[in-house]
């Protein structure tokens, strides 16, 4: 497509009978990993396929994935990428679906090279981030193995941009795509939102909750792409003069002993919320971030955030929401640990964000996807 006319053309092969508002429609979302309750596109699209469903009930929303939980394959850096698109391809050959929200697009080559039917569902690119960063930032600067995979990927994602059309999670991401390949079509942006599932977890009351001290927490899971040693070293400072400061790190293995981290390990949504109801405040020095799921999720819990400014604009307001930090200094994240341990300060964080975060609501998000697969599909 090459304009917003094209966007909203009826799909080749759908007859006129099926351009009703109210006539069920066949949706295929796909994704590496099975939709799942741990990892950031596959939650989004968990909570997705709920809100459709609930919403949409005579819709058909089928899911497509390459790999199950827990696939050795998947682990393969680059090699599982390859795997991963002629899986999907291989699988989407043949859809009758009306139309494919690929929510890998480095993946998109394969269903573009495998699919048998010309003139068939529209395949639907969504961004969950572009451009080289986000695989850059998997290792330290200067790794081989993270400039090899971020070249690949780069490759990957310019044969994704012929897709028939475009959903980006920010507007950032959108501004990658047309900065960093060049991309013209239009893009549809559609934010991500915390699930109503975990909302509801957050809402419930912690359990033996200790308030002596001030607890911080750390969620992720990828700990350098996160900044976790940020994390871990600006604590290590701070603790010098905020007195029984501790941090919880939740999502990722245990690592080496340090006074005042408490690791709990990868943990399923229902724990995770329990973590958040039992700290003061969250701080995330992230790398690279597209949208940021855990930043809401905080926010949602009535914690104050300290995140870096790779957070995209728009979702954490500095002085208001929390702390936004240039860069991944430990030093200023230390200071910011410190200004926040005035709960005066951290009280009226909290109610700003419980009030922010409902901008960000599972039923925007799931009208939004709901009017983009109608428009895609020709429905008018």
């Amino acid at each position: 497509m090459t304009s917003r006319d094209e966007a909203t053309r009826p799909a080749r092969g759908l007859t006129p009978a099926r351009l009703h508002k109210d006539l069920p429609l066949t949706v295929a979302m796909v994704t590496r990993r099975a939709p799942c309750e741990r990892g950031g596109v596959e939650r989004v699209v968990t909570g997705l396929l709920g809100e459709l469903a609930r919403t949409h009930p005579t819709w058909r929303v089928d899911t497509v994935s390459a790999f199950r939980k827990g696939s050795l394959l998947e682990r393969m850096d680059g090699l599982s990428d390859v795997i991963a698109s002629l899986r999907l391809g291989w699988r989407l050959r043949s859809s009758t679906a009306d139309v494919v929200l690929v929510h890998c697009p480095e993946c998109l080559w394969g269903a573009r090279l495998l699919r048998r039917r010309r003139g068939g569902p529209p395949l639907v690119a969504v961004w969950h981030g572009a451009g080289p960063i986000p695989r850059l930032v998997l290792r330290k600067p200067g790794h081989p193995l993270a400039r090899a995979l971020a070249w690949v990927q780069t490759i990957e994602e310019r044969l994704a941009l012929p897709a028939d059309g475009h959903i980006a999670v920010h507007a950032g991401v959108a501004d990658d795509l047309r900065s960093v390949y060049g991309l013209s079509k239009p893009v549809t942006v559609i934010e991500n939102a915390v699930d109503a599932t975990i909302l509801d977890q957050l809402s419930q009351p912690a359990h033996n909750r200790e308030r002596a001290g001030l607890t911080a927490v750390w969620v992720g899971q990828i700990g350098y792409a996160k900044g976790l040693d940020v994390t871990l070293a600006a604590v290590a400072d701070a603790r010098r003069d905020v007195p029984g400061l501790r941090l919880t790190v939740a999502g990722v293995p245990a690592g080496g002993a340090a006074e005042g981290v408490n690791w709990v390990g990868v943990l399923p949504p229902a724990r995770v919320a329990e973590v958040y109801r039992c700290a003061d405040l969250f701080i995330f020095p992230t790398r690279y971030e597209a949208f940021p799921l855990v930043v809401l999720e905080a926010m949602a819990a009535g914690l104050p955030v300290i995140v870096s400014d790779a957070v995209p604009p728009g979702i954490v307001a500095d002085g208001r929401n929390g702390v936004v930090i240039a860069g991944h200094d430990p030093s200023h994240y230390a200071a910011a640990l410190r200004r926040l341990a005035d709960p005066r300060i951290r009280a009226a964080m909290a109610e700003a964000n419980r009030q922010d975060v409902r901008r960000f609501s599972i039923e925007s998000m799931g009208a939004s996807y709901a009017a983009a697969a109608e428009s895609f599909a020709g429905i008018q």
